[in-house]
């Protein structure tokens, strides 16, 4: 091998298509650099490779379909921008494929606790393990909640759009002072800190759990429309891909 190779050399390598070799770093399982509109590899990139080695860029939704995370997450960050309220996109298993965009006090103080985290990731498994069309469970973390609209790909459900860290109620919010104390040993946390950023979570009336719900809606249709304009791009990638091989 070269020091650098040609993606006509990766491809003799391989021995794949042209149109796998685009799909293949669409998906992260090959990582090279683009010189002007030339792709060029590491001969290293090529072994890992062959020799089962882990994705470079890991994303994928559930049933394959890589997940655009960087424009999803710019989307999330604007909505939480634009709203004040905490977003998160997770797949269909309720593994995280965004960073939480505005993150409470509260959450940040949870989730900087090992234990914290795993109960937070535990609430998402939980919830995308029950979550269907006809049945859409509250997203809770010790009584705080968030809004869910289903994000589709080709008519499968691959992921949720979550919106809000809120609580539903003034009856929540003085529950989960009350408990403050429990909260703060099970998660290992320090029980005034625990105290305070509760105080700072915001209380959701009927009328602003509807706008959460209708932002959840309208986040997740905009992740759709990306990944239908992904769809139609490969189906002509790959269109023009035949071509170049029948030349």
């Amino acid at each position: 091998m070269t020091d650098i190779l040609t993606t006509r050399q990766v491809q003799d390598i391989l021995k794949v298509a042209r149109i796998t070799m685009y799909r293949m770093l669409q998906d992260g399982r090959l990582k090279g650099v683009k010189v002007g509109s030339q792709w060029r590899f590491t001969p290293q990139e090529v072994e890992r490779l062959l020799n089962g080695g882990p994705k470079t860029t890991t994303t994928a939704a559930e049933g394959g379909t890589t997940f655009p995370v960087h424009c999803v997450q710019t989307i999330q960050n604007l909505l939480s921008g634009v709203s004040r309220m905490s977003a998160l996109v997770i797949d269909a298993g309720g593994n995280l494929l965004t960073d939480i965009s505005g993150e409470t006090p509260f959450y940040r103080l949870v989730l900087s606790s090992p234990s914290g985290l795993e109960a937070f990731r535990e609430a998402c498994r939980n919830f995308a393990s029950q979550a269907d069309e006809n049945n859409l469970p509250e997203f809770s973390l010790a009584g705080v909640v968030a809004a869910a609209a289903a994000i589709h790909d080709r008519g499968t459900i691959i992921g949720w759009f979550l919106v809000g860290q809120v609580f539903p109620d003034q009856g929540h919010s003085a529950i989960a002072a009350q408990t403050a104390w429990r909260l703060a040993a099970e998660y290992g946390l320090d029980p005034e800190d625990t105290r305070a950023a509760i105080r700072e979570i915001p209380i959701c009336s009927p009328f602003e759990r509807e706008l959460l719900e209708d932002w959840a809606h309208k986040a997740a249709q905009a992740v759709e429309s990306i990944l239908r304009e992904r769809n139609s791009f490969m189906v002509r990638l790959e269109q023009i891909a035949n071509l170049t091989q029948l030349a």
